[in-house]
């Protein structure tokens, strides 16, 4: 991939619960080959896997094929509880356990993925906005401010025009694969 999608999962990407980025990327490409999927942990309020990812992915992978987490590398001082996943749900409500190979340490969400590959281009924020939950519809570049680090975006057809380019570096991106996001709990 050398352009952005019209729809796709921005994330912030980094250190996280006492790993460098680069031992986080190759414990994933060792989870990818063994378990033939990714599970990216993530936290917080936005990109809830049931009520905005999954919606989110269905409607537009039939309108686009594909869709895909696009990933900008910052310097990150996540450390969160170091509790290690053991489960995951779907739906919130049947809890399976995680496949062999797959490790997801201090997160309470992940987004399922295909294997994660190298890209590299810049997305503009304005030219985009978000895509599903609360604040669908608002535009990126107004959303995605302070410590906001990730969002459902879709290509936007009322690009702000008064805001200089707020450009992200993309250097990774993974495709979602089904069942896109999952809840996840320790025993």
């Amino acid at each position: 991939m050398n352009i952005p999608p019209d729809a796709f999962i921005f994330m912030k990407v980094g250190n996280h619960a006492g790993e460098t980025f680069e031992d986080i990327l190759r414990r994933k490409n060792g989870e990818y080959k063994k378990a033939g999927k990714i599970f990216w942990g993530y936290g917080g309020t936005a990109c809830h896997p049931i009520n905005q990812v999954q919606p989110f992915v269905e409607v537009y992978e039939k309108q686009n094929g594909s869709v895909y987490v696009l990933m900008q590398e910052i310097d990150s001082r996540a450390n969160p509880l170091l509790l290690p996943a053991t489960q995951y749900s779907v739906d919130g409500v049947t809890w399976e356990k995680l496949p062999d190979g797959v490790s997801v340490i201090g997160s309470k969400y992940a987004l399922v993925l295909d294997e994660i590959t190298s890209t590299d281009f810049d997305i503009d924020s304005k030219t985009y906005e978000i895509g599903a939950g609360p604040s669908i519809g608002k535009n990126a570049v107004d959303y995605m401010k302070g410590h906001i680090d990730k969002a459902c975006l879709i290509k936007s057809e009322n690009i702000v025009e008064n805001v200089s380019p707020k450009n992200k570096k993309i250097k990774l991106a993974a495709k979602l694969i089904s069942p896109y996001a999952v809840l996840l709990k320790s025993d």
